[in-house]
């Protein structure tokens, strides 16, 4: 591409690198240890010289390559993945939070993505999330949102990075929400389970109930969670809609100071 030759072209170039860096540095999967680096980079490549004609139109004035600017992009791509690696990290601590309720926290696996050792409960809610995350178009969503954040906010502009980070923090207590609420069945089941065992215990303490009750909160919680997981592939047919909304939370306030 010819324009990548003059001085506007290659800090385009090199700007927008940096926001679609910033994406894949936290997007499932991309951000995944498993996924080579050779392979990243050539993602990062193939899409900034895709998009670099889409910047170059939107950019009102041509962008100038300083570190402030390369940090406003890398914030910025930053929080265009921040939506998904929420719910996924939701998904995550939502199984988790199962593990301890049905007393499976000990049994843990290797995580791919993180190569740390987590619940295996915890490892199949975050691959489900993932594989109901782009079979839902989810990647697609978060290209539209990086194509769409080039109108909002031009490659080179600095946006008001306090107010985005401070944004961005505060949606910390999402992921903590997401795991409430995919793991809420299964904590009622085993709560209603143990309380039932306890009740029939005291009733009947000669009938030994201690010796079933661990099989007993594991099997409920199992076929609890197997039910359950039809509920959460039918919130992920509206992602879209919440990613839209995060990224207004986080692209918002950044607006409010852009020069």
């Amino acid at each position: 591409m010819p324009e990548l030759l003059t001085s506007a072209g290659a800090a385009t170039f090199i700007l927008l690198f940096a926001r679609i860096g910033g994406l894949v540095l936290i997007a499932p999967i991309f951000s995944s240890k498993s996924v080579p680096m050779k392979l990243r980079t050539a993602v990062l490549l193939v899409f900034s010289l895709v998009l670099v004609p889409v910047a170059r139109a939107h950019a009102q004035v041509a962008p100038v390559l300083t570190p402030l600017t390369m940090l406003s992009e890398t914030i910025i791509g930053f929080g265009l993945g921040l939506g998904s690696a929420i719910v996924i990290a939701g998904a995550s601590a939502a199984g988790d939070m199962m593990s301890v309720q049905m007393g499976l926290a000990g049994a843990s696996v290797l995580d791919p993505m993180t190569n740390i050792q987590v619940p295996v409960l915890g490892q199949l809610m975050t691959a489900f999330a993932t594989l109901l995350l782009f079979s839902s178009g989810g990647h697609l969503v978060m290209l539209n949102g990086l194509g769409d954040s080039l109108a909002v906010l031009p490659v080179g502009s600095v946006p008001d990075l306090g107010a985005g980070m401070l944004a961005m923090s505060r949606l910390g207590g999402q992921v903590l929400m997401f795991g409430v609420m995919f793991s809420a069945p299964v904590m009622a089941a085993t709560m209603l389970t143990n309380v039932s065992l306890a009740i029939l215990t005291r009733a009947a303490p000669q009938l030994q109930i201690i010796t079933v009750a661990f099989p007993l909160q594991i099997m409920a919680g199992l076929f609890t969670m197997a039910a359950a997981l039809s509920l959460v592939s039918v919130w992920f047919t509206g992602w879209a809609t919440y990613h839209d909304g995060m990224l207004q939370r986080i692209l918002g306030p950044m607006l409010a100071s852009v020069r």
